[in-house]
């Protein structure tokens, strides 16, 4: 019985507080700590019991084994609904059964693809612009290039909108939606968006402004004001109806899915793509590999849906950056009731975080797991790794229906970043992870710019000639050495 079980470990902290202001002060540090003196299941006393959990096999009993006795915490579908309302992310149950079955199809592989060209064009754009700055000498913040790069091409994908004239005002509205999430979940006291403090009228006035945008263009939608044959986001989500009840979504639920794409799905492919630059600067031998290949692949063209597959090495690439750095870097979970993990009690109603930043660097199952390693992927190494060793979008039923969607944008913004850039952090500058709802870099990651020099395709050739030269040799050599045994 559970109720023999004891408790998990875990550190005694505070006589009152526990271990909550380290929580707010330093959470990485304070999770890691605690993960390295007591284990993959740690108890933290204070105003509130929470359990760490960092086992793959435990993530996978809260996960998938006992999905539906692990919701989100009430707290959180409370605090993070002020925005988004009742979609994917804050519903539990049946309603996230129908709505899951609703929003998926528009999420798939296949109708995903036509938006290849609209991320390689904003991609594009971006470069341009960084064009111009390395002219003058000027350098980037890749968090805030970014951020607006992802606002661009979802607004594109969900709207078929142009909202270059707009792009301060709305990028704007969508990072105060963001902070004052980021505020709620750490807050001791949360007063409601009624108290009309200076951030919660800052906050309500972003809503308004965002709301007014997303209902003006359902209505448009529904008046059948637009192009159905070249359709969008917003237009797939409105046709996909429930498969078992013929259900269309209404205006209010639409809002809802749109609203969690801004808030949650734009900021985490941004933040991976902020990182990924870092990563260029911090490993120039493996950036130059992938880089290699981009050419190889792509040439000095943009690159396309029909480009992914050959770009093997970028995409073991990105998971290692995925894998150091994961957007969702802690999940939230409450067991409905009582339960055992690893031989340790759970009581229902505990607030659980599960740390895909501790899974990700477990020595379990992770060599040298502080080490950027995109090989570490390849299939061979893979092999007899527990699926929840690695799980950056999550996982199991409830994992982000964007999956498709994020994977795709980051091959084609890193693919396009590579063909014609260098990226340098600047001496110096201070990269400090800020564990907020997604994994950012608190002061940004300042670089320079330096252009990239397009190999000749005799010298891309040349290179390709050589490589099977090499691998020749090599046979010839096994070969020999077969002989003599």
């Amino acid at each position: 019985m559970s109720g023999l079980r004891p408790l998990p470990p875990g550190p005694a902290g505070h006589p009152v507080l526990g271990s909550a202001m380290g929580f707010r002060s330093d959470p990485i540090t304070t999770f890691r700590e605690a993960w390295r003196e007591h284990g993959d299941l740690v108890r933290f006393r204070g105003p509130v019991t929470v359990f760490l959990v960092a086992n793959a096999e435990y993530l996978k009993h809260i996960l998938v084994d006992n999905v539906d006795m692990y919701p989100h915490p009430d707290d959180f579908n409370r605090k993070i609904s002020v925005s988004v309302g009742k979609g994917l992310v804050t519903s539990e149950g049946d309603v996230w059964r129908t709505q899951r079955r609703m929003v998926a199809p528009s999420f798939r592989r296949e109708p995903l693809e036509r938006f290849a060209g609209v991320m390689a064009d904003a991609a594009e754009r971006m470069l341009d612009r960084w064009e111009a700055r390395a002219a003058r000498g000027e350098g980037i913040d890749a968090r805030s290039e970014t951020q607006e790069l992802t606002l661009e091409i979802l607004a594109r994908c969900l709207f078929r909108a142009d909202w270059s004239a707009q792009a301060a005002e709305m990028g704007d509205a969508v990072a105060v939606q963001l902070e004052h999430l980021n505020r709620k979940l750490i807050a001791v006291v949360d007063l409601p968006e009624s108290v009309p403090t200076p951030a919660n009228r800052r906050f309500v006035k972003a809503r308004n402004l965002l709301d007014r945008t997303v209902y003006g263009l359902i209505a448009e939608r529904r008046a059948d004001r637009v192009d159905s044959e070249v359709p969008d986001l917003l237009s797939m989500l409105m046709a996909s109806a429930d498969p078992e009840t013929g259900q269309l979504m209404t205006d209010q639920q639409l809002r809802d899915q749109v609203m969690t794409l801004f808030v949650a799905g734009h900021e985490t492919v941004a933040t991976t793509l902020s990182w990924i630059c870092y990563l260029m600067s911090k490993y120039p031998e493996e950036t130059e590999r992938a880089r290699a290949e981009v050419f190889e692949v792509v040439g000095d063209r943009k690159p396309t849906k029909d480009d992914l597959p050959q770009l093997k090495y970028l995409k073991l690439f990105i998971a290692e950056a995925l894998r150091l750095y994961p957007p969702l870097w802690q999940v939230a979970r409450m067991p409905l009731l009582d339960d055992v993990i690893g031989g340790y009690r759970v009581p229902a109603g505990s607030f659980m975080l599960l740390s895909t930043y501790l899974t990700h660097r477990h020595p379990d199952y992770w060599d040298n797991p502080e080490g950027f390693d995109p090989e570490r992927f390849d299939k061979e190494r893979s092999a007899g790794r527990p699926r929840f060793a690695y799980v950056p979008y999550v996982g199991g039923p409830r994992n982000c229906v964007g999956l498709a969607f994020a994977n795709m944008e980051l091959t084609i913004v890193t693919a396009s970043i590579l063909q014609r850039f260098h990226l340098d952090l600047v001496p110096g500058h201070p990269i400090v992870m800020q564990p907020d709802i997604s994994l950012r870099a608190k002061h940004g990651i300042r670089m320079t710019l330096r252009k990239t020099t397009p190999p000749s395709t005799a010298t891309r050739v040349s290179t390709v000639d050589e490589k099977e030269q090499e691998k020749s040799e090599h046979v010839c050599e096994h070969a020999r050495r077969l002989g003599q045994g």
